[in-house]
């Protein structure tokens, strides 16, 4: 009995097409979320913060009022003083600050009194932005499953080509 090995390799055609273009439309699914996330944080006005007191110990994160809850890399120190009329200005070289809060550097603490004055600007998160960090996070998982989906699919086609040779032999 001859067999059309030509016709079972056709029959593959469909599925690889389709898990090719599903690849597709995941990626560039995951380009536009990443590029609705930017312009979300693009449009959300920045808020200051002024003259927010703060104790610290060197080399130790403060948390900021604002930077817990801001939108990613978008927390900046203006200025921050030493003293509560704001005539003494601490160099930037003494600090960073960010996101995560700020970090006075050990050789600050000369010049430095242990309550500082921030003044800050941030971008709080608004819902836009939330939703969109929620619709990421959920899409993260997909493509760890498309491996698995891949061979799940290439197993029962191999199932279903050994059932059909063994009933063609029959």
């Amino acid at each position: 009995m001859k067999l059309n090995k030509k016709g079972q390799i056709e029959q593959l055609q469909p599925l690889i097409i389709a898990l090719v273009v599903i690849g597709i439309v995941l990626v560039v699914g995951f380009l536009i979320f990443a590029e609705t996330k930017d312009q979300v944080v693009d449009m959300i006005s920045t808020s200051t913060a002024t003259n927010e007191s703060y104790s610290f110990t060197n080399n130790t994160l403060v948390a900021l009022t604002h930077s817990g809850h801001s939108a990613t890399d978008t927390v900046a120190c203006t200025a921050v003083y030493n003293d509560t009329a704001n005539s003494e200005v601490v160099p930037t070289g003494y600090y960073t600050c960010d996101n995560s809060g700020l970090i006075v550097q050990d050789n600050a603490t000369d010049d430095i009194e242990s309550t500082l004055y921030v003044t800050y600007t941030y971008k709080a998160a608004d819902y836009a932005y939330n939703a969109t960090s929620d619709v990421q996070n959920a899409t993260q998982d997909i493509p760890g499953w498309l491996p698995i989906i891949v061979v799940v699919v290439i197993g029962a086609l191999l199932i279903g080509l050994v059932s059909f040779l063994r009933n063609q032999v029959s």
